[in-house]
C-alpha cells in the first residue's frame, strides 16, 4: 500500500486530472460523542485537500477527504472528528 492510513479508510485510484490527489472515503465507521460516549448522527459534511507525503517519481501526495460533523443524539452537541489525523 502506497499511503499509510488507517484501515477503515478507503483510498481510491487518483483521476488522470490529479495524478497525485487520492480521494479517501471513510469505511462503516461510528464516533461516539466526547462528552457522554452517546450514539451521535452526521450533521454536515465538508471537502478538504491535505498534503500527505512525498514520493520521489511523485512529487507531492495528497489525500481528499470529507471532514464529517456530527451532532450527539442525547446531548445535541456538534463536533467534528478527525480520525486521530490532527486535521480539524
Amino acid at each position: 500500500m502506497l499511503l499509510p492510513l488507517p484501515s477503515f479508510f478507503e483510498v481510491s485510484f487518483p483521476s488522470d486530472e490529479e495524478p497525485n490527489v487520492f480521494p479517501v472515503t471513510v469505511g462503516a465507521y461510528s464516533v461516539p460523542c466526547p462528552i457522554c460516549q452517546g450514539k451521535t448522527i452526521r450533521h454536515a459534511q465538508t471537502l478538504r485537500r491535505f498534503r500527505h507525503g512525498y514520493a520521489w517519481h511523485l512529487g507531492f501526495i495528497w489525500i481528499e477527504m470529507a471532514i464529517l460533523r456530527h451532532r450527539c443524539v442525547a446531548c445535541n452537541l456538534t463536533f467534528t472528528y478527525d480520525f486521530g489525523l490532527g486535521i480539524v
